[in-house]
């Protein structure tokens, strides 16, 4: 089976989105939740509790989700390319079905 130029292109697309908005996500998510976790351990430190304790809240937090981020970056890696393909066949399967009723009516 040979791959047409534009199937090529669209392969190379989807590895590049897979890598790109995995490893994008994973940073991002990772980012927010040390964040989250920071937030959480100051709030609580202002309060007056001890700081091992407030340590050991936005440690918690952390530990409850780090396990999240590696299937959040695969979801954003890769439910979009079965879709992105879809939708690309769909417009092209369009496409000549609209050409094809033009090059009847001539």
């Amino acid at each position: 089976m040979k791959l047409s130029g534009w199937a090529r292109i669209g392969i190379i697309g989807s590895v590049v989105w897979i890598l790109g908005a995995g490893i994008s996500t994973f940073i991002a998510a990772n980012n927010a939740d040390i964040r989250i976790a920071s937030g959480l351990t100051l709030r609580c430190e202002a309060t007056g509790t001890p700081s091992y304790v407030c340590d050991k809240r936005g440690t918690d937090y952390l530990a409850r989700m780090t396990p999240y981020e590696p299937l959040k970056a695969a979801a954003a890696a890769f439910i979009p390319i079965p879709l992105g393909w879809g939708v690309s066949y769909l417009v092209l399967f369009l496409v000549r079905w609209v050409k094809h009723g033009f090059a009847q009516a001539l």
